[in-house]
């Protein structure tokens, strides 16, 4: 019988040799593409379409909603808007995964959850 470390380094080796970067990619340049075919200003929009481009487009074998999640966040975060990392979230991005919540939808979840944070914020202090 094969065992766990076998397999693995077996499916290291393909992914070495064979890539596995194509699926990344094309979800990257899909993201690139929607964002300027379709005048994309938006970054909540810009953000949600990277998760919704990993999560649905499976481009890893494991992690692909959080992954996609955790892009969208990163990438609003490199433009100075930082969103709470609530458990809201992650369920919604099994929505997203799942075709039941629409890219859309996500950047205006999105929006509203950072517009909450702010008012709130100033709210405190």
């Amino acid at each position: 019988m094969l065992d766990l470390d076998y397999v693995i380094t077996i499916h290291d080796e393909i992914i070495r040799d064979l890539g596995g970067r194509g699926g990344v990619e094309a979800a990257l340049h899909r993201v690139e593409n929607h964002a300027h075919y379709a005048g994309f200003d938006d970054v909540f929009g810009i953000a949600a379409t990277y998760a919704t481009a990993i999560a649905r487009g499976h481009v890893f074998n494991d992690a692909n909603k959080r992954t996609g999640l955790t892009c969208a966040l990163t990438y609003l975060e490199q433009l100075g808007i930082t969103i709470p990392r609530l458990a809201d979230l992650e369920e919604i991005m099994v929505e997203v995964a799942d075709g039941q919540v629409t890219s859309e939808e996500l950047a205006e979840y999105l929006s509203a959850v950072w517009e909450l944070s702010q008012s709130a914020r100033f709210t405190i202090d």
